[in-house]
């Protein structure tokens, strides 16, 4: 198995990192709950654009984190009380994913890079994006797995061609393969 050469490759830059994150936590975030069916996703959306002051200080991102804090304590009690009404369908290899597997591996690095910087902001987005592709894999969503994987493949390829417009150092990486 071989890992996935990225598209474009971004420099860490507070002006790179600030878009890839506002499009992590206020459009690829509320996207997935939307589709898992799971509580308040304009919570994110309505949250103020992450720029690159709030990178340079990540303190900044305070609001961000206490929101995706709130919506994760939502989710757990959605999911908890759901146990009650239908048993869980079970994930199996099989099962198809809900997120592409590109846009998870750019949004665990974005979460990594995001916290070495000082803030669990990207690291709570993914971890509630991971729960919501998990419930819409089961089958439990409000949309098909299929239809969710398409979507936020558009939303990744259209946060990359924003980089890739905005950001002067950002190259194209062709796959040798």
């Amino acid at each position: 198995m071989h890992p996935h050469t990225p598209a474009v490759a971004v420099p860490a830059t507070p002006r790179a990192t600030a878009l890839l994150t506002d499009w992590l936590i206020r459009d690829l975030t509320p996207l997935v709950l939307i589709h898992a069916g799971l509580p308040d996703p304009q919570r994110l959306s309505r949250l103020a654009p992450v720029t690159g002051a709030h990178i340079a200080r990540p303190g900044k991102l305070r609001r961000h984190v206490r929101a995706l804090e709130q919506v994760l304590v939502q989710i757990e009690v959605h999911l908890r009380a759901g146990l009650h009404r239908r048993p869980p369908t079970p994930l199996t290899t099989g099962s198809a994913p809900a997120v592409p597997g590109e846009v998870l591996e750019v949004t665990g690095l974005l979460a990594g890079a995001v916290a070495e910087l000082g803030s669990p902001a990207a690291a709570l987005a993914n971890r509630t994006v991971l729960t919501a592709a998990g419930v819409i894999a089961a089958g439990a969503g409000t949309a098909e797995a299929f239809d969710s994987w398409s979507t936020t493949a558009w939303s990744y390829c259209t946060v990359v061609s924003q980089v890739w417009q905005d950001e002067p150092q950002a190259r194209l990486l062709v796959d040798p393969r």
